[in-house]
């Protein structure tokens, strides 16, 4: 009796034990075996509930990400023209590579580097130099930056935990599936039943969703900082 794939979705498996739940409450040589599949019915509406929350968390997080990168690069390239024009002497000592170079960065790096350096140089000005404004500004995109990628990582981290609930609910249901059959064959035997009526209370592969077609949960993957 063939496993379900693991890569396959929580839909697909929904599919599998409902066809297998049905079938076997409708007999009744195998009734007795619908139970544990009740049981695991229950469960995936948690599951799949936990993980569409958890998708919906990175995908927000993603989106707050890209935005204060957004405005963090804009801002800088912004004040780097500004340096150029009032206090070229201080490019070197504000920026450690070019503003085009910097916006280009990972985001985190970028935030470190203007923290560490922009932002330290700009505190050593007297109040009223032109560019005084921007520490204010730079520092409070720097911190809503950084909050934002931590939030994003944090969001990560659940959505791997929950694919590794799913990804051992899975394997509980294969192992369902198969103690399931070779009960199914004891039964057979006792009764003189065929094989057929074994593999009737499983779908055959032909009568199967394409997994491909579902909103199916995903692994959970790195997505590359936004620079």
């Amino acid at each position: 009796m063939r496993k379900l794939p693991l890569s396959h979705g929580l839909l697909y498996f929904l599919d599998e034990l409902e066809f297998s739940e049905a079938g076997l409450s409708a007999d009744p040589d195998a009734q007795s075996l619908a139970a544990p599949f009740q049981e695991t019915l229950e469960e995936w509406d948690g599951l799949f509930k936990k993980e569409r929350s958890a998708r919906r968390a990175v995908v927000r997080s993603e989106a707050a990400v890209a935005v204060h990168n957004e405005r963090l690069d804009s801002t800088t390239i912004r004040f780097g023209a500004m340096v150029r024009g009032v206090a070229p002497a201080l490019m070197n000592r504000l920026f450690t590579m070019a503003p085009g170079k910097l916006v280009r960065r990972g985001l985190r790096q970028q935030c470190e580097k203007t923290r560490d350096v922009i932002l330290v140089e700009l505190g050593k000005l007297e109040d009223a130099h032109p560019l005084k404004p921007f520490a204010a500004q730079l520092g409070t995109l720097v911190d809503a930056a950084l909050s934002a990628l931590d939030s994003r990582a944090q969001a990560k981290g659940a959505r791997q935990t929950i694919a590794s609930d799913i990804e051992e609910w899975k394997e509980g249901v294969n192992a369902l599936r198969t103690t399931t059959y070779a009960e199914l064959l004891k039964i057979s035997a006792d009764k003189g039943y065929p094989r057929s009526w074994v593999e009737s209370f499983f779908r055959t592969a032909s009568a199967a969703s394409d997994p491909s077609d579902e909103d199916a949960e995903s692994p959970a993957t790195s997505t590359p900082e936004p620079t």
